[in-house]
């Protein structure tokens, strides 16, 4: 009952591992995932250069009502489409999903790069199956529950906006 989402994490180190994290957020619908980013997001000129990059966003997201889905993950790339839509054929979800992959920089120096992707879970979809394509963000917010069109497409535009100038990579169609 009610709206559930999920959050799909991928961690790159700049030695080639990677953490894959997976997080269900009952009610997270609408505002609430591209502001959980943006959280990631800002948290980047927080790091100490001492922590771990998997340690500091794995911790980055833990936000109120977020919870991590406890398995293991490591098989999938969550940069492919068909992995991305193999995990959440195993969550609980209804309302779609954002995909999250940070990737470190070459140098210490250097921020890490991300990429965001939305995908449109299976509540009210009439012609496709849930999870088959990247959604551009203010798609993904006209198929959240009590949409109000004026509002979030100005917020979908200021999301868009802010993490373009982060250098953030969006996920948009077929990939």
């Amino acid at each position: 009952m009610g709206q559930r989402t999920n959050i799909l994490l991928q961690i790159e180190a700049r030695n080639g591992s990677h953490l894959n994290q997976v997080y269900h957020l009952q009610w997270g619908c609408r505002k609430y995932m591209p502001m959980a980013f943006l959280h990631i997001l800002s948290s980047r000129y927080f790091k100490p250069l001492t922590t771990d990059i998997f340690e500091h966003f794995a911790k980055a997201i833990h936000l109120d009502g977020i919870e991590v889905v406890d398995k293991d993950w490591r098989k999938y790339d969550f940069n492919k489409l068909e992995d991305c839509t193999e995990v959440l054929d195993h969550c609980d979800n209804n309302n779609g999903a954002m995909v999250v992959i940070i990737s470190e920089g070459a140098k210490e120096c250097l921020y890490p790069t991300y990429k965001v992707g939305f995908l449109l879970g299976p509540e009210n979809l009439e012609d496709e199956s849930p999870f088959c394509r990247w959604v551009a963000t203010n798609e993904f917010m006209q198929h959240q529950p009590r949409y109000k069109k004026e509002y979030d497409d100005i917020f979908a535009h200021a999301f868009d906006a802010l993490t373009a100038l982060s250098g953030t990579q969006h996920l948009v169609g077929k990939y």
